[in-house]
């Protein structure tokens, strides 16, 4: 009767700590899919961002449509470079040597 008292405390102690190991996992999957949902907001933005730029183009301008295109693109991915960019990265006129 003993031997069965303790295999059952023995068999109740591992499985409380199997599930108090178990908790943690929702709460990284909960962040993993938050910062996948706001990536996909800032790709969602920056192709907003190039539609808006690219329906501003008309014939007056003196680009063809493809170097407009082109170039809101190009803009777009410098600005959203700065975005990325940390307050503890020097920019690159700093890396040069360059002074305001």
């Amino acid at each position: 009767m003993q031997f069965k008292i303790i295999a059952f405390l023995i068999l109740a102690s591992s499985a409380g700590a199997a599930l108090a190991q178990a908790a943690p996992v929702p709460i990284v999957q909960t962040a993993v899919a938050t910062a996948t949902s706001v990536e996909v907001a800032k790709q969602k933005a920056h192709a907003a961002a190039i539609a808006d730029c690219e329906a501003m183009w008309d014939r007056g301008t003196h680009m063809t449509r493809n170097d407009w295109s082109r170039t809101c693109r190009r803009v777009q991915n410098r600005l959203q470079q700065l975005d990325l960019r940390t307050p503890s990265e020097p920019s690159e006129s700093q890396s040069v040597g360059v002074t305001d």
